[in-house]
């Protein structure tokens, strides 16, 4: 009851606080004018689109094609910047008073360096990404253009080191959904933004053992790269600026406002495939995508831009050719019986690597002039992904998971997934008596749908379906923000201090959705007369549900809501032209967990020119998701057996207030707690040359994760373990797991960043490196009271051991690479331009459980280390006609994969060649494409 009072006393207080930032644009007062024109220092032609700001103020006027702008403001002394792109920015003083029309041109020189990029991110006032006092890197839509790669999640990899994503394989929905980290943390510790807004996350739960198990990120790859502008990564807590997710960082992708031009593109690529496990190599992973990007005038200052996006994406193969076990459990007889049928072992062999998808996408973002300085903008997107991935072959000689007159040579089950992925935002901003107010609402749903085919419920002998609606997930969130920034009047002390407030409330809804009966029942179910299955020849029961994995079934249908409520206060100053400081302050309350505190403080001292130092030290938090709060499931795993052979089992994953999860002693999820410092030097040498080194050193404690199998097999808890499952033996389940703040951990890093641009001959010279340097290690497994007193035989270490064991760990520390590096050169001549990158990927390792309570000891049998690559991308493209471009290029040009597995143990047959559970850059080896651009 307190709770809830406590939440309607917030609830009214925020939309009191909506309600007195929205008055200073009901107030009038005299104001003077600011007019001018931005023009190109060398030519004297004016500059179209470029940026005039008033700095400490979180507004940006737009010059029109005759360079001109048009700003008004309250009496006092400001501080005026005009920016664009290619540029190099100025800066002028002025003093403005009650009606006074001010004149104040600008002449910008061209710069061989975008160094000077304004961004949003990370500050609610307007910087350059020099002048940011923590880490920021600016993606801009030239740069995505340049890389080869076709979804969003693989151009950030490349072109950002702190960033890494690759498809995975044989893990279920995770094959369609790429996890990624920022900053080697989790996909679920980064913080996405559209335009400045909160995106809504995916509604799949990654459970399977690849990198990010347990986690819930966001689907990048639903955001078509036609559609942006340029792409943001703040590379710091920001928890107190942005709320939950904000540990490792932000992403903000802001969305092109371009208008009168029509861009069309179209790609064109494949993989070149490699020999492996017996198989020869053969293309594969054929892709085309088509984009078109438009956009029209509203008046003389809005607009409308949309993007229509199409990708059609093949399978890649890594597998081997089968050479275990077909029609007899010992492999007897086998190659007679594949002769006499007509067959090979290559029929029975899976398909590992890349997911086939075909996706669309219709995006938009516009903005309709309200009065002099406001505006009412709404933007979003639609995007439809259908997905097909395999699973483990089912082979003749299992009976109890094959139903030999549906499937007399076994079969190889089909996840066929349809993802939706929709979202709008519409707002209203502007600027009154010095107050820059944003007042916006977004809402958007992910949405994922199985279906199996291929496929049988065994119990259910030759009446089975073959095909089966598994259910699925849908995640929604709608977010109302106001958030508003009021330049203050220092009296000339200070060159800028700006009070920025907020508030956020924000709705959240997670449904798990049950399949066809089919897919979930063991035998027809259960009637009067009991339970009818089919039987093996031991007269045990086939196994039950649709194979690859089962439906989901009433049990865990959940349809489940949150909301949460924000508010947050700061002061963002510019001391003087060299000195900045920050500070924000953030409370936030949630209806299912509590409430969080957090504060940031930032500064940037520039102590000789163009050389700065700035650092940051933050609180921050991320609230468990919906979704891993009620997420139930039972899933087929293939895990190590005592012999180091890959056996199914069915594992129930209980939701975390379930009976279940009381049973075992599973606390209620609580929040990650984080502390984040970091400390960097900025530096420009020359006019050309940009340099930054930045530092971090992040612990959090409490991480949410998904823990290790509670077995009925374990010998020091597996009679209780078998006692709490019994329910569900009907499933076969004989294993459990839980969402639990299990872990603290502990990531320090740095980044390296070098910019260089020259003119070289009669052309132009770009080179750029970059480089990311991490490491995170699990500080401590917590291990519950609770579960003590339910397992009051087991030690601590054991306890630990089954909650969070080697391979839970070594996927939070070595699954992915430590080190990554990107190298780019760019060089345009005339009409043509050639692009070549070096990127580096440092060694990752495998490490598996072997019974052992310390995690340090080995295990010989399965622990691999897979070494550092280096992949070369090459690009030459030919402007043929005004605006027409053709280009001819490939990623990972030597088609470079990362090593093989060495044990035969991990190659399973040669089912595995290659790692499905650590990745550095996936196992597609090269892609090969060509690209024709048209700008009319």
């Amino acid at each position: 009851m307190y709770s809830g009072l406590r939440f309607d006393v917030l609830r009214g207080a925020a939309l009191v606080g909506i309600l007195a930032l929205a008055v200073p644009l009901q107030a009038f007062a005299q104001q003077g004018v600011i007019r001018g024109t931005v023009r190109d220092a060398d030519s004297g032609d004016p500059i179209f689109l470029a940026t005039v700001q008033i700095i400490g103020t979180a507004a940006g006027f737009v010059t029109d094609e005759d360079g001109r702008f048009t700003i008004r403001a309250q009496p006092g002394t400001y501080s005026v910047r005009a920016s664009m792109l290619g540029y190099a920015s100025a800066q002028q003083r002025v003093t403005l008073g009650a009606g006074d029309a001010i004149t104040l041109d600008f002449d910008l020189s061209v710069s061989a360096l975008a160094i000077d990029e304004i961004v949003a991110v990370g500050t609610r006032t307007t910087r350059t990404r020099l002048e940011s006092p923590v880490a920021v890197d600016v993606i801009t839509a030239a740069e995505i253009a340049l890389v080869g790669e076709l979804e969003l999640n693989q151009i950030l990899r490349t072109l950002a080191p702190s960033y890494n994503a690759s498809h995975q394989t044989i893990s279920d929905g995770t094959d369609h959904v790429n996890p990624a980290s920022l900053r080697g943390l989790g996909p679920d510790q980064t913080l996405v933004l559209i335009n400045g807004k909160r995106r809504h996350h995916s509604s799949l739960v990654n459970v399977n053992g690849t990198f990010g198990r347990g986690t819930v990120g966001t689907d990048l790859n639903a955001i078509p790269a036609a559609a942006i502008e340029r792409i943001e990564i703040l590379r710091d807590g920001a928890s107190a600026q942005y709320g939950s997710d904000a540990i490792a960082g932000v992403i903000n992708i802001v969305l092109k406002e371009q208008y009168d031009q029509v861009q069309l593109n179209a790609t064109a690529g494949f993989n070149p495939g490699t020999d492996v496990g017996g198989r020869s190599a053969d293309a594969d992973g054929e892709m085309i995508k088509a984009n078109a990007n438009f956009g029209f005038r509203v008046g003389q200052r809005g607009f409308f831009n949309v993007t229509g996006s199409y990708l059609s994406r093949n399978r890649t193969n890594r597998s081997g050719i089968y050479t275990g076990a077909i029609f007899t459990s010992d492999g007897t007889g086998d190659d007679a019986e594949l002769s006499a049928r007509g067959l090979t072992r290559e029929d029975f062999s899976m398909k590992i690597g890349q997911s086939d998808a075909t996706v669309g996408a219709l995006w938009f973002n516009s903005a309709f002039p309200i009065a002099e300085t406001g505006e009412f903008y709404v933007s979003g997107g639609l995007t439809n992904r259908n997905g097909l991935a395999t699973g483990f072959f089912r082979l003749p000689h299992q009976e109890g998971r094959v139903v030999p007159e549906l499937f007399p040579n076994g079969f190889l089950p089909e996840i066929r997934t349809a993802i939706d992925d929709n979202s709008i935002t519409a707002g209203l901003r502007g600027n009154k008596n010095n107050w820059d107010v944003d007042l916006s609402v977004t809402t958007g749903y992910n949405q994922l749908k199985f279906n199996i085919t291929n496929s049988n419920n065994a119990s259910q002998g030759p009446a089975s379906p073959t095909d089966f609606d598994a259910g699925g997930y849908r995640f929604d969130q709608t977010t109302g923000n106001v958030d508003a920034v009021k330049l203050l009047d220092t009296g000339g002390k200070l060159e800028a201090l700006s009070l920025v407030l907020g508030s956020e409330y924000r709705f959240q809804r997670f449904q798990e959705f049950q399949g066809e009966p089919a897919s979930f029942l063991l035998g027809n179910g259960g009637d009067e007369a009991g339970v009818d299955f089919d039987t093996t020849s031991t007269g045990a029961p086939k196994d039950c549900c649709s194979q690859v994995f089962p439906g989901r079934n009433p049990e865990v249908e959940v349809n489940r809501t949150r909301n949460s409520i924000g508010v947050y206060a700061g002061l963002e100053s510019e001391i003087t032209d060299r000195i900045s400081l920050d500070g924000t302050l953030r409370f936030e309350d949630y209806s299912d967990f509590g409430t969080q505190w957090t504060g940031k403080v930032a500064g940037r001292v520039e102590f000789i020119d163009d050389y700065a130092f700035r650092a940051a030290v933050s609180n921050g938090f991320r609230a468990p998701s919906l979704n891993q709060v009620w997420f139930g499931d039972v899933s087929i795993q293939f895990v190590l057996d005592p012999m180091g052979n890959l056996e199914p089992a069915r594992v129930l994953t209980a939701n975390n207030l379930s009976g279940v999860a009381a049973a075992f002693g599973v606390p209620r999820l609580d929040a990650e707690t984080s502390v984040n410092i970091s400390a960097g030097i900025t530096a420009r040498p020359v006019p050309n040359v940009s340099i930054t080194v930045d530092g971090y050193f992040v612990t959090i404690d409490d991480r949410v994760v998904l823990s290790s199998r509670f077995s009925d097999s374990d010998p020091d808890i597996g009679d209780r373990v078998s006692e709490i499952l019994e329910p569900f033996a009907a499933q076969g389940v004989g294993q459990a797991q839980f969402f639990m703040n299990a872990v603290d951990t502990e990531t320090k890093g740095i980044d390296i960043v070098a910019v260089w641009g020259t003119q070289a001959g009669p052309g132009g010279l770009n080179i750029s490196t970059a480089w990311n340097f991490q490491d995170t290690e699990v500080t401590a497994t917590n291990v519950p009271e609770s579960m003590k007193q339910r397992f009051p035989d087991a030690t601590d270490a054991e306890l630990q051991h089954v909650i969070f064991n080697r391979e839970e760990r070594s996927r939070q520390e070595v699954a992915l690479p430590t080190e990554k590096g990107v190298t780019q050169i760019r060089y345009s001549l005339a009409r043509w331009v050639f692009t070549t990158r070096w990127n580096y990927f440092g060694s990752v390792l495998y490490r598996v459980d072997c019974g052992n309570l310390d995690p340090n000891v080995s295990c010989p049998d399965n622990d691999e280390d897979f070494a550092a690559k280096n992949l070369f991308d090459l690009e030459a493209g030919f402007e043929f006609a005004r605006g027409a471009t053709f280009l001819l290029g490939a990623t990972n040009i030597f088609n470079t994969f990362p090593d093989q597995h060495r044990l035969d143990s991990n190659r399973s047959s040669e089912r595995f060649p290659f790692s499905r559970r650590v990745t550095q850059f996936g196992t597609n080896g090269g892609y090969y494409y060509a690209t024709i651009r048209l700008g009319l």
